[in-house]
């Protein structure tokens, strides 16, 4: 018997919110399909036997039939995707959100949905609340009811580190991808920043180790927001910021972050310390080396 070919796809979704990351509308299709989204991205791709890309940028082709199955013009819909960029999180580390913003759409009654605002690896902030990006819970039923928020209670000093934190990630951003001038109150540049991320978020000893992030003293409403990693990791052999790029916690390049911004202040405020007032000399030998 003859393989009779499927008829086009239609997934009788809501077309994509504004600033929806494609991958979270093929989700958002897959949840309501009960099935994986990978299956949900092959079968629409099924007889295509050209490359369709990955989600957040398909191909030419994969963009008008996915348009086809929400039921919307590619055009329209090319807006919403997330080519590779060196300022963007790598595409699978997407498990990134604002409670604020999910809150707000559980009120409406609206999906939860991923916005592209969140895909930026050195911003730790929502752009429209300001609110601490957080990793994403694996299980639906670990998030709180409409109107339930429960955001623990912080010192002024604590909110001004966050403060710190998120307001030196982007100043690196505007700096590196923006062509903005590095501010004066910092020592160093944009790509001796870049390259200190890198150094304090991975292992740089010779045997399996925590990298440097794990020195961050927090109290403990703040570990919530910022931590380094939980599990000993292998050494590096060559540190690349792709690599960086897939860390989707934003606790972890809080960390990151503060140490950085922390050592090339030039002024620099006790209680805004990560833990102490200088690193030890090989420490800082190490971070400082080219």
């Amino acid at each position: 018997m003859a393989e009779v070919e499927p008829p086009l796809q239609r997934w009788w979704i809501q077309p994509p919110f504004p600033d929806e990351t494609l991958r979270s509308v093929v989700n958002r299709a897959a949840e309501l399909y009960e099935c994986p989204p990978t299956r949900l991205w092959e079968c629409l791709n099924w007889d295509d036997p050209q490359p369709f890309g990955e989600v957040e940028s398909p191909s030419v082709e994969t963009l008008r039939r996915m348009a086809a199955a929400i039921g919307m013009r590619s055009p329209d819909l090319s807006a919403h995707r997330l080519p590779h960029a060196p300022w963007l999180l790598a595409p699978l580390a997407d498990e990134v959100y604002c409670p604020m913003c999910w809150d707000e759409d559980q009120r409406r009654g609206d999906p939860l949905w991923t916005r592209r605002g969140w895909r930026r690896v050195l911003c730790t902030r929502c752009p429209t609340h300001g609110c601490a990006l957080h990793l994403r819970p694996e299980h639906r039923a670990k998030w709180p009811a409409p109107g339930a928020l429960d955001f623990p209670a912080l010192a002024e000093h604590e909110q001004r580190i966050l403060e710190l934190i998120a307001e030196f990630g982007e100043t690196l951003e505007r700096s590196l991808y923006a062509g903005a001038p590095w501010p004066e109150e910092l020592r160093g540049s944009p790509h001796t920043a870049r390259q200190m991320l890198l150094k304090v978020s991975f292992n740089m000893n010779t045997v399996r180790d925590l990298p440097l992030t794990k020195c961050v003293q927090t109290s403990g409403n703040m570990a919530r927001y910022i931590h380094g990693p939980l599990h000993n990791q292998e050494p590096v052999k060559a540190l690349r910021w792709d690599a960086y790029r897939k860390i989707a916690d934003p606790a972890i390049r809080r960390a990151s972050l503060w140490i950085t911004a922390w050592e090339l202040m030039r002024e620099r405020p006790d209680d805004l310390s990560p833990g102490w007032s200088r690193l030890p000399s090989h420490v800082e030998d190490m971070i400082w080396r080219k």
